[in-house]
């Protein structure tokens, strides 16, 4: 244990009380020995708060008050650990398994600041399950290359540049400014979560896309072909949003079971 670095795994909560103790559950199920668990919960008032008391013995911190919205709990979270490798496990996501950090640590990552890897992905509503493997963060400027729940992140870097509380995808933006500012990515082999469609950028998909294409811009990497890319995004998610309306269930679930995905989309 002295030799493997501690993880903390923050979750954040709000109104999740069906999902929260599952969440729990998979977190302190990891059989790595060097991990601590963050909760911050929102101030939630559907019994969440009684549930995470329940399991207060087991975590390293937890707190139920207030927030602005969910990055600012994310920031609460980073301020709380103590751990040097930071991983965000939120209400309703859960590992893969119960080995997942310790196939991760089972070499030495001296090296990386950010650790990446794959993920499930789940459409609840359809009952759909859908391996989706991590891109290059190459592909960054065009879209997230995995999951944040498949991210693990020096918590030096999350101090040093805290989520912007005003963006829907922060975490974009802090995993952009990372990748622009040199920090050294390295893959994992390895399925680290299983996730839910229906996240604030799924339910807010053109508010998702203007910021993205925005901080693209920002950073100084918008090239014709890029402002191509979120021109051809944009048709094809008014289209897709349109036939899901009118498309029978069924066929919208067959689509969902057999089309290509690639990263975050």
């Amino acid at each position: 244990m002295s030799t493997l670095p501690k993880v903390s795994v923050v979750t954040v909560n709000f109104n999740m009380a069906g999902e929260i103790a599952g969440t729990l559950d998979s977190v302190l199920g990891q059989d790595y020995p060097n991990l601590e668990a963050v909760v911050i919960d929102g101030g939630s008032t559907d019994g969440s708060r009684d549930i995470i008391a329940g399991y207060g013995p087991r975590l390293g911190h937890w707190v139920s008050e207030r927030d602005r919205n969910l990055y600012d709990g994310m920031n609460k979270g980073v301020a709380a650990a103590t751990g040097e490798w930071v991983l965000f496990m939120n209400a309703g996501d859960r590992f893969a398994g119960a080995d997942v950090l310790s196939r991760i640590f089972a070499v030495p990552h001296d090296g990386a600041d950010i650790l990446y890897g794959h993920h499930t992905r789940l459409y609840v509503e359809q009952g759909i399950e859908r391996a989706v493997p991590a891109e290059a963060p190459q592909v960054l400027p065009l879209r997230m290359f995995c999951s944040h729940q498949a991210m693990l992140m020096r918590r030096q870097l999350l101090v040093q540049r805290p989520f912007v509380l005003d963006l829907l995808i922060a975490d974009y933006d802090a995993i952009l400014a990372a990748y622009v500012s040199g920090k050294r990515f390295e893959a994992v082999d390895c399925v680290v979560a299983v996730t839910a469609q229906g996240g604030r950028s799924d339910t807010a998909r053109f508010r998702a896309l203007r910021e993205r294409r925005m901080l693209v811009r920002r950073s100084g990497l918008m090239t014709p072909a890029v402002w191509l890319y979120y021109a051809r995004l944009y048709v094809r998610t008014v289209l897709a949003l349109a036939l899901k309306k009118i498309l029978p269930k069924n066929l919208v679930s067959a689509i969902l079971r057999h089309r290509p995905i690639k990263g975050m989309g």
